[in-house]
């Protein structure tokens, strides 16, 4: 592979002296043909990736991609082997361009199952524990940080310190709801739970504040407000849900507004 060794895509893909790829795929074991299938296969891929960018309005600085490109895990090399990786590239690849929407839900529904593992819930049950001791200790003396000082171990934890980070920033209401309930709800069901139960409990507040404030219009568009709030809300812990990368959850924001997670 020695022939893409100075080359990198729009989306970052790149080959390494260990002969594993930007997107975790180990070349050591293939044979020319090999190499030539996966490469042929890579570049269909990005295109249809870079394709979906151009649809949504991002037309250059795409966000590069990593281990999640193939889309499974990498401990039995993305699917492909060492050998006939022809046909295990054409049995993974797309296609089409377009997928229907019970085609997206049948994937989303895959990720979101593939996600969430007993290791995983294991993980994000430390993971909440963790950020809450750190925030319960603070409350406890009296000693309160700025919410990016944390740790935030945990995905609800990077959800609040994001939606401090927003505060000041120029983005749409609708934007950073899709988007702090994306990153909430990323480490799964319990974390997606806390997250929305979090967004009611907003909204409660905002409507005691506002209610029968004509600073804020009518009882009726207060109201209103609330309930599109919570339906970006639920839009975001869908997205968060299906995501096998939490920086996917970036790009509901503008450019300048984003900030890699990890």
């Amino acid at each position: 592979m020695d022939f893409y060794g100075k080359y990198k895509s729009p989306l970052g893909y790149q080959t390494g002296a260990n002969q594993i790829d930007s997107y975790g795929v180990d070349h050591s074991g293939f044979t020319l043909r090999d190499e030539l299938a996966y490469q042929m296969a890579r570049q269909q891929r990005e295109n249809q990736i870079i394709q979906n960018y151009n649809n949504q309005g991002i037309t250059q600085d795409y966000p590069e991609q990593g281990n999640n490109f193939w889309g499974n895990l990498p401990d039995n090399n993305f699917g492909f082997g060492n050998s006939n990786i022809a046909n295990n590239i054409e049995n993974r690849s797309p296609q089409t361009q377009q997928t229907s929407s019970s085609q997206q839900f049948a994937n989303n529904l895959k990720n979101t199952i593939r996600k969430y593992g007993i290791d995983k819930i294991t993980t994000s049950l430390y993971n909440l524990g963790y950020d809450g001791g750190e925030r319960a200790c603070d409350y406890i003396n009296n000693s309160f940080k700025n919410l990016k000082e944390y740790d935030n171990l945990s995905s609800v934890g990077k959800a609040q310190a994001e939606a401090s980070r927003l505060t000041p920033v120029s983005v749409s209401d609708v934007n950073k709801h899709q988007y702090v309930s994306c990153v909430g709800a990323f480490d799964g069901p319990l974390a997606a739970a806390l997250t929305a139960a979090a967004g009611l409990y907003k909204e409660g507040n905002d409507l005691y504040r506002k209610w029968n404030n004509p600073r804020y219009g009518t009882n009726a568009e207060i109201i209103q407000d609330s309930i599109k709030d919570l339906k970006n809300d639920a839009l975001g812990i869908v997205t968060g849900l299906s995501s096998s990368d939490i920086d996917q959850c970036s790009h509901i924001l503008p450019q300048s507004a984003r900030k890699r997670l990890y």
